[in-house]
């Protein structure tokens, strides 16, 4: 989840990755019933989505009405926590079985007991690689770099308030691309109208790329501009009555979503697999996220349940 705004509009964000959650595991009933209940996140309607290749295999979408999309969401999840954002892990030493020095990339050192790394794996395998006093059994190591991810870029517009009649012409808030319509464009979506913000409030639009492009382009050396012109381009093609842009932002998702997730090689047939992988019993060090389950606010909380009863129970381990 990546919020951004626009140097020539800073009140408008947008939201750069996740756009919505489908739910599909019961499992998570408890905290949908929370964030709905608290206003967090409000139904969004199939109808409002066109092209949808998914339509009819799921019954409930939901978003995030505020301004600042799943951030707000993520936020609220946090409350009542002790957080320090922006701080990059860059290595950790294991002092003793109750003890871990971890140090950011700023050369800041800190104890703690326990850790949980949720970042994506090849961060992980950074981390490990550069701490020397700790060491992770090779076949590990191998089913961590297993672990794929696709490459995509993510496309923000914000429009004048003359462009808002065009915008409701279109009749529609998200839209799947197909790859006969477009070979670069795979998602667009009006990021006010999801929000359900004013009718009034500056159109903003959120275009995914499709994989293939952000596999031909990701590692390009052009500027970023020369990148979104591209996207821009082809996104004309597909809307030839959009309006032109007051401002526009582009974003590189080097690791976007799981598309071969970790895999535990000891593990027998057909058995359901990991939602967390523990690296230390004592001290305890624990890598989790949407690497073990799959790409999906789903399997992101399911990945987090799971560490926290790991946490909680003295005789998890």
């Amino acid at each position: 989840m990546w919020l951004r705004s626009f140097p020539k509009q800073r009140e408008v964000h947008v939201d750069m990755g996740a756009q919505y959650w489908t739910p599909k595991s019961d499992l998570n009933d408890d905290f949908r019933q929370k964030l709905t209940q608290s206003g967090r996140l409000v139904p969004f309607a199939e109808n409002e989505i066109t092209q949808d290749p998914y339509k009819g295999t799921v019954k409930t979408h939901l978003v995030s009405p505020d301004g600042k999309g799943f951030r707000a969401m993520v936020e609220h999840l946090l409350e009542g926590t002790e957080t320090k954002l922006s701080t990059h892990l860059e290595s950790l030493q294991v002092l003793d079985d109750k003890r871990i020095q971890v140090t950011t990339d700023e050369g800041k050192e800190e104890i703690v007991n326990e850790l949980v790394l949720t970042c994506p794996i090849p961060n992980v395998l950074s981390v490990i690689k550069k701490s020397s006093s700790f060491h992770v059994a090779p076949e590990i190591i191998r089913a961590l770099e297993s672990v794929t991810y696709s490459q995509r870029f993510a496309a923000a517009y914000v429009f004048d308030e003359k462009a808002v009649p065009a915008v409701q012409e279109l009749g529609w808030t998200a839209k799947y691309v197909p790859g006969d319509e477009s070979d670069i464009i795979r998602f667009v979506c009006w990021d006010h109208l999801k929000k359900k913000q004013d009718e009034n409030s500056p159109p903003a639009l959120i275009v995914h790329t499709s994989v293939g492009f952000g596999a031909t382009f990701m590692d390009d050396t052009r500027h970023n501009d020369e990148i979104l012109a591209l996207i821009t381009k082809s996104l004309r093609e597909v809307l030839p009555s959009l309006p032109a842009e007051q401002d526009a932002r582009l974003h590189r998702w080097r690791i976007s979503q799981v598309t071969v997730p970790y895999h535990d090689r000891n593990g027998a047939m057909g058995e359901d697999p990991p939602s967390a992988l523990v690296l230390s019993a004592n001290p305890r060090i624990i890598v989790a996220g949407d690497s073990f389950l799959g790409s999906g606010f789903d399997n992101c909380l399911l990945s987090a349940k799971a560490v926290a009863n790991l946490l909680q129970s003295k005789n998890a381990l």
